[in-house]
């Protein structure tokens, strides 16, 4: 009888790398979530099995070679790119260029795949393995009998997936997850990266709108001038909406609390705002002898102690995203991009160019790099950067280039005049990656850490944040002589962490565990203004709550309930939420791998907290992701 054994094989292979995913990334072997990972892998392998089992020996062998491999890679590529981004890459990114910006730093890929050599290892062991005991294989094709047995198995597993998932019906469920809401990494610690990948591939085929999972709340504000809000008619928009879906938003933000006015409302009414998206900005860049200026600036005026800037999967241009528009990056698309063909009233250069202002937006790297020459425009800017202007003013062909090159070339075309402005600089000085032969900004830099007593990664890290320190110094000096810096609020944020830096290198520098998953993102926000006395903030504060407060500071009449960040300098609770829904609160941090709460010292908490704050996090990302979907926006009437 002719002998078949890919049964054993996929069993083995599939499962094996399945563990490997679990182990090293999810970092949570022994819960009841890998039980229903072998669940779903079950059908995964008489698929595999079959497919390698019903042609001729030669084709059978063929098409497990190409399966193996490509499943190999499949799963180290995520393994990798997770150890760049903390993050794992879709279709939609393979296909819009997404992953494009990390094959440009391939020796950064070099550096991580020797970082996580013995991952690379223990997958590699059973391939040679395999190809030792290869005449062991067989790949004859396989009787009727022995397929319908596959058949039957196959089956049956579908059905134990459906127990499942109707076993559970909390937030954050298999069944949820699959059916209606697009968390990547919860789902893979639920079902796997196989199955993952097969729901990614599925909706960047045929598309997917999150499903919102909303609380009806008998909650529901007039409008107040007390609170910064729109005299917005939710009632009678439900009346008169058709869709479902809009309806539901409605209702959402009819019930959302608003932010009270307070003490900083207006305080720079009619001034001037500079908002600079810092390119892998970090405290850790922070040294009061070598980078002074910056030194200053996050240590006076507002000084943000617990301020968290998570990275989201399309990295800078999500952070781009989060700090213009207080909504939170979709997963699987480029938001910003997507925003460019909807209505964005609310965006930082929209309403402060709807008041008459000069808005300008600037950045010193190629100016179609994530299509922004078609994002930027239409959120209300006249963009220039490298390539549509600048160059004509500054030396484009250094990488990195230089923050300290553009603010000179720049600063003067906005601030001469007497027309207020509303600036957003998106730097690039601050890139990966970090050596003194590959970064040219490192390597300009390198005398002023040369007495630091850290590794070279680290030293050419802040070498490279030197020369934002000089445009900063530039910025400040040119403001003062031109009487500009006193009417003048300089906002300067992270668009995420330096993921070019291992945590331990920067623990070098750190205070705190930056191997902790939270704190890994615990950094610095600058609002800076030599007129604000030294104000301490030890709330939680976002990416997502920069416009809020920029807002409110500036008297502008908007709605905080269709904002998802808050003014955090209002009385709110302060929340930051992580791209896989685990989130940092004033109480403590919630870990929705692991489902695990950590309450911070001295701090108390009701027995429902948890369950009440994961149902805030769930309806501010479905909520933002059905914004871009339904053109929210556009439907409203204020």
């Amino acid at each position: 009888m002719k002998k078949n054994n890919m049964i054993f094989w996929w069993s083995f292979w599939l499962l094996f790398l399945e563990f490997i995913y679990k182990v090293f990334i999810l970092k949570n072997f022994f819960t009841w979530n890998t039980f229903s990972v072998i669940l779903f892998t079950i059908p995964w392998i008489f698929i595999f099995s079959i497919i390698t089992s019903i042609f001729s020996n030669r084709i059978n062998r063929i098409i497990c070679l190409l399966m193996t491999f490509f499943i190999i890679i499949l799963t180290l590529a995520q393994i990798v790119y997770y150890n760049f981004y903390s993050s794992i890459f879709s279709f939609f990114s393979l296909t819009g260029g997404g992953t494009g910006q990390v094959f440009q730093f391939y020796t950064m890929i070099i550096e991580v795949i020797l970082r996580i050599w013995y991952i690379f290892l223990i997958v590699l062991i059973p391939v040679i393995v395999a190809i030792v005991f290869r005449d062991k294989i067989k790949y004859e094709k396989i009787n009727y009998k022995n397929l319908i047995v596959y058949f039957a198995v196959f089956i049956i597993s579908l059905f134990g997936i459906i127990i499942d998932c109707n076993i559970d019906n909390s937030l954050y469920s298999t069944k949820r997850l699959i059916k209606e809401t697009y968390s990547s990494m919860l789902t893979i610690n639920k079902t796997g990266l196989l199955t993952m990948e097969a729901i990614d591939l599925y909706r960047y085929i045929f598309g997917f709108d999150e499903k919102i999972n909303i609380l009806e709340k008998d909650v529901s504000f007039d409008y107040d001038s007390k609170y910064n809000m729109l005299d917005i008619d939710f009632d009678q928009l439900i009346e008169k909406e058709t869709d479902d879906e809009i309806k539901t938003i409605h209702r959402y933000f009819r019930s959302s609390i608003p932010s009270e006015k307070n003490n900083y409302t207006g305080m720079f009414k009619g001034k001037n705002i500079i908002l600079i998206n810092a390119e892998s900005f970090d405290t850790t860049a922070i040294d009061e002898a070598i980078t002074p200026t910056l030194y200053k600036m996050v240590n006076n005026s507002f000084v943000f102690n617990n301020y968290y800037q998570p990275l989201y999967p399309i990295s800078t241009f999500d952070g781009e995203y989060m700090n213009l528009t207080s909504l939170i990056p979709k997963e699987g698309v480029w938001s910003l991009r997507v925003s460019s063909e909807k209505s964005m009233p609310f965006v930082f250069g929209n309403i402060f160019k709807k008041m008459n202002y000069n808005t300008h937006a600037y950045h010193n790297h190629v100016y179609n790099f994530y299509e922004r020459e078609q994002t930027h425009p239409k959120m209300g800017f006249d963009y220039m950067a490298c390539g549509n202007g600048l160059e004509k003013l500054m030396n484009c062909d250094n990488w990195p280039n230089s923050d300290y090159e553009m603010i000179k070339s720049t600063v003067e075309l906005y601030a001469s005049g007497d027309n207020p402005f509303a600036v957003y600089y998106m730097t690039v000085s601050g890139h990966l990656n970090y050596n003194f032969r590959e970064n040219a900004m490192s390597n300009k830099n390198k005398d002023s850490v040369s007495s630091l007593n850290y590794g070279n990664k680290m030293k050419s890290y802040i070498a490279a944040n030197k020369e934002l320190d000089l445009a900063m110094e530039y910025l400040l000096d040119y403001l003062e002589k031109n009487d500009k810096l006193n009417d003048t609020l300089i906002v300067i944020s992270p668009d995420h962490y330096p993921y070019g830096l291992t945590c331990n290198e920067l623990n070098e520098v750190s205070k705190s565990d930056r191997c902790d998953k939270f704190e890994l993102y615990h950094t610095s926000l600058i609002m800076y203004n030599p007129n604000i006395n030294k104000t301490e903030i030890n709330k939680v504060v976002s990416g997502i709550d920069i416009l809020p407060t920029i807002y409110n500071l500036f008297g502008i009449e908007y709605d905080s309930r269709l904002l998802m960040g808050n003014d955090a300098l209002s009385k709110k609770e302060g929340l930051s939420i992580l791209s896989d829904r685990s989130w940092i609160s004033d109480y403590g941090t919630y870990d929705s791998i692991s489902n695990t709460f950590t309450l911070f010292k001295d701090k108390k908490v009701e027995k429902d907290y948890v369950e009440k704050m994961n149902n805030i996090v769930n309806e501010k990302v479905s909520v933002s992701s059905l914004i871009l979907d339904k053109d929210y926006y556009s439907r409203l009437d204020y």
